[in-house]
């Protein structure tokens, strides 16, 4: 069952540890290995967005077990306050203005036991459909994992490279121009 939850509708998000171990049984597989603690950084971080009163996510549910979840919020560099955003711009360079006025999609995650049901794609889709199809920008690794097939699937193109991937190397920030500039 798919479900939007927009910002005003917090109460509906998953917890920070169900996303957390939604994060590690999708990460911690091949090709990405990532570990326990590198979950653990990604859901603290959703715990400090769901703060936020712009949060909007989309996630995918078997009965009630959490298969798929995408958040993430508007981007606006004058609210960005932070080291890693700083690297970000820094990294980036000229392209970064690219980001300001956009959405950054901050996290996207798929139950290993939903591979090849679709769950990744539909919690996707929905996402960028909730926040109206306009520009989106994330950072993920280099590495060619399923994930970031669907990205470039799904339209999203490289932009250049940000701070630093769990895997150590700079993370790769791809961009989607939104559907009305695709057009």
């Amino acid at each position: 069952m798919m479900r939007l939850i927009p910002p005003e509708a917090r109460d509906q998000m998953p917890t920070v540890m169900t996303v957390r171990d939604l994060y590690f049984a999708a990460a911690s597989e091949p090709p990405l290995n990532e570990s326990n603690a590198v979950a653990g950084l990604f859901a603290d971080l959703y715990g400090a967005a769901l703060m936020s009163e712009s949060v909007f996510a989309a996630a995918d549910y078997e009965d009630s077990r959490l298969t798929a979840f995408a958040y993430g919020h508007p981007w606006r560099w004058g609210e960005q306050r932070d080291a890693w955003s700083s690297q970000l711009k820094e990294r980036l360079g000229d392209s970064a203005e690219r980001l300001e006025g956009t959405y950054a999609l901050l996290l996207l995650a798929r139950d290993p036991s939903a591979r090849g049901k679709g769950a990744g794609k539909r919690v996707l889709d929905a996402w960028l459909s909730g926040i109206g199809g306009g520009p989106v920008w994330l950072q993920t690794t280099d590495v060619l994992s399923p994930a970031r097939r669907l990205y470039a699937s799904t339209g999203f193109e490289p932009l250049g490279h940000g701070p630093d991937a769990p895997n150590g190397a700079p993370g790769l920030v791809m961009f989607r121009p939104g559907e009305t500039a695709r057009d």
